[in-house]
């Protein structure tokens, strides 16, 4: 294992801390290249949590949105002390040269539903955080209305704001599953209260609208893509080896 000092060092007594890098996402693919030979914890409220085998990193997916965030983040206290936080996940492209698979490391998160500013330790341009699934329409308003913005996702704003309240380090580590100009069904009915997509009421509509097949493919392909690539940049960013 690529271990850092900070991590090793936490390995070396992990029988007496409970502090951990946590980091968080909205559904299990954004995390699975990363998480798959981690052990699982119990669900609860909703949540999925693993462990890394030989350190104090966990990982937790809740579902889409802040209130599923803030469940989360709520699990991960329950079992751990967090000392890092890293929002991670999926996000839309608000930059025309933004191509699928790359992945962002912000330097400001905005939460466009209370204007928020908030801070992430990253070089990479400001993220929006919006409470809706943001469609080729609402990207295209998004660029043009915020000036520097790179990505828009639903749940780092939420995050952000939980890691400034509890004093944490903070990190905001994107990876674009479409980019700016595509063109794909709105997924906004499907997404329930508590954050999980109806997947099979979903597909069902979608066998009924031939034009969306090809793009629904090509954003498969594209997601797991930057689910690769995302989960690379997170073994580096946290210590350990990449996953194969």
């Amino acid at each position: 294992m690529v271990c850092s000092t900070w991590v090793c060092a936490r390995v070396r007594y992990r029988g007496v801390t409970n502090e951990a890098i946590v980091i968080i996402a909205a559904v299990a693919g954004e995390l699975k290249p990363l998480v798959r030979s981690w052990a699982a914890l119990e669900t609860r409220n909703g949540v999925d949590g693993w462990q890394h085998p030989n350190g104090p990193i966990m990982a937790f997916c809740g579902g889409m949105g802040a209130a599923a965030a803030t469940r989360a983040f709520a699990r991960a206290r329950e079992v751990c002390e967090p000392v890092r936080l890293i929002s991670a996940g999926w996000a839309g492209a608000l930059r025309e040269e933004s191509t699928a698979g790359a992945v962002i490391d912000a330097s400001m998160v905005r939460d466009l539903r209370k204007g928020e500013m908030l801070t992430a330790d990253g070089p990479g341009g400001l993220l929006l955080s919006a409470a809706r699934v943001a469609g080729r329409e609402e990207k295209v308003r998004l660029a043009g209305t915020y000036s520097g913005s790179v990505a828009v996702d639903m749940e780092a704003a939420t995050l952000a704001r939980l890691a400034g309240a509890h004093t944490l380090h903070f990190k905001a580590i994107k990876a674009i599953s479409d980019t700016l100009e595509e063109d794909l069904p709105d997924m906004n009915p499907y997404l329930r209260e508590d954050g999980t997509f109806a997947t099979a009421k979903f597909a069902v509509r979608m066998a009924l609208q031939p034009r969306y097949w090809q793009p629904l493919m090509q954003f498969g392909r594209q997601a797991s893509l930057a689910a690769d690539r995302l989960c690379a940049v997170l073994a580096d960013e946290i210590g350990i080896e990449r996953p194969r």
